[in-house]
């Protein structure tokens, strides 16, 4: 098949989403599929075009040098990449067929040009959501208006959504009265980024990762800092174990309510907060960490989501301690391949980062079984199938 993605997503260096799409869409290439992104907004990368993996990616924004730093200027380039990835995906297919775009973004106004053009041209056209459209779009008159038009207007011209879970699966059935096919593409990682990043450490001390948004609300970070530091401060285990914090530090209002935690947690000198990193040394940061953390508190996000940098844990092969959130509990097991704590409760958290340095040689056996379960179950080349059987199915 020949597959266009069309995404306002930043690659390789971008988000918990774009590995998701850089996994599948390795996966899709390795099975004989031409893969090209369009990319809508300006990019890190210098380059308009370029190619990983076998896939190919051409950026139709202008750079981000010449791009000011502001909401409307961002909009208005969103619009002019619109009619350009609209072109571009015409010049392709005056060469070769498109079989199916794929488009990965949630705002009605990137959305609706390019299902107008594929409906249009007949080309089948897919939508992707790892989240319900209510997390967002809930917060004033505009953001409603945005959600009736996107459930009524957008949702009813794609020809099939796949989705990250079975939660998604039923909402997006019944809010489409079951009238476009829906179909799961679980939890994604490339296990290949993992296979060789570890290097001897810089120094011999021990740490517990965590990477992603120091969104408090999303990923519970004032949960872990706390349960962290009641594991240091109120057990026997070696004292000598820092909580390495890996994501960026540049909200001030942000970082200020996590360093009064830090501070309350009476943890600050074992508390290592990286800032941003780029996307090649994480594989490093997360293999060489003695054990990996996700203290995600039980919400709406929570519910239709299935964290990717949980498969990024488990793929180094360390123990990963974990909230029950979502459907964690239909991959996971306790003690089996993780260790799972209750959700909001700092004293369950706090317990398990205890039992797993407490007990470390019992821990690293439970590592390396939710290793096997991503390269059983989470592999990209698996999930890559999922998504190109279910458009094969359609179109």
């Amino acid at each position: 098949m020949n597959l266009v993605f069309v995404s306002e997503g930043q690659y390789p260096g971008g988000s918990a989403s774009s590995n998701r799409h850089l996994a599948y869409a390795k996966g899709l290439v390795e099975l004989g599929n031409k893969v090209t992104f369009i990319l809508l907004a300006p990019q890190n990368n210098a380059d308009q075009s370029f190619t990983l993996d076998g896939i190919n990616f051409i950026c139709v924004s202008v750079s981000k040098s010449k791009l000011k730093h502001s909401s409307i200027e961002w909009i208005f380039s969103i619009f002019r990449s619109d009619r350009k990835g609209e072109k571009l995906i015409s010049d392709i297919t005056s060469e070769e067929k498109v079989d199916a775009v794929i488009l990965l973004d949630v705002l009605v106004f990137i959305l609706y040009p390019f299902l107008r053009f594929c409906n249009k041209r007949k080309i089948p056209v897919f939508h992707e959501r790892t989240e319900f459209p209510v997390v967002y779009d809930n917060h004033g008159v505009l953001d409603r208006l945005h959600q009736k038009i996107y459930l009524s207007q957008i949702l009813p011209r794609f020809d099939g959504i796949f989705v990250i879970n079975h939660a998604l699966k039923k909402y997006f059935e019944e809010v489409t009265n079951n009238k476009i096919p829906v179909s799961i593409v679980n939890m994604v990682v490339d296990p290949s980024r993992f296979a060789s990043a570890h290097v001897p450490k810089a120094e011999a001390s021990k740490y517990l990762a965590y990477c992603g948004s120091m969104d408090i609300e999303k990923d519970g970070v004032d949960i872990l800092i706390r349960s962290f530091g009641k594991a240091i401060n109120e057990s026997g285990i070696n004292k000598e174990i820092y909580l390495m914090l890996i994501g960026d530090t540049t909200d001030v209002i942000r970082q200020n309510k996590l360093n009064r935690i830090i501070e309350e947690s009476n943890c600050v000198k074992n508390v290592i907060l990286t800032g941003s990193v780029k996307r090649q040394r994480i594989p490093e940061l997360l293999t060489n960490a003695d054990a990996l953390a996700l203290a995600r508190p039980n919400s709406k996000q929570a519910e239709g989501g299935f964290p990717t940098k949980l498969g990024e844990y488990l793929s180094t092969g360390k123990p990963v301690i974990i909230t029950n959130t979502g459907e964690i509990g239909l991959f996971l097991k306790d003690g089996h391949n993780a260790f799972i704590a209750e959700a909001g409760s700092i004293d369950s958290f706090s317990k398990k980062i205890r039992q797993v340095f407490d007990n470390y040689n019992d821990a690293i056996k439970v590592g390396l079984n939710g290793k096997n379960l991503v390269y059983n179950e989470f592999n990209y080349l698996h999930q890559a199938k999922c998504l190109s059987d279910f458009i094969k199915s359609i179109i």
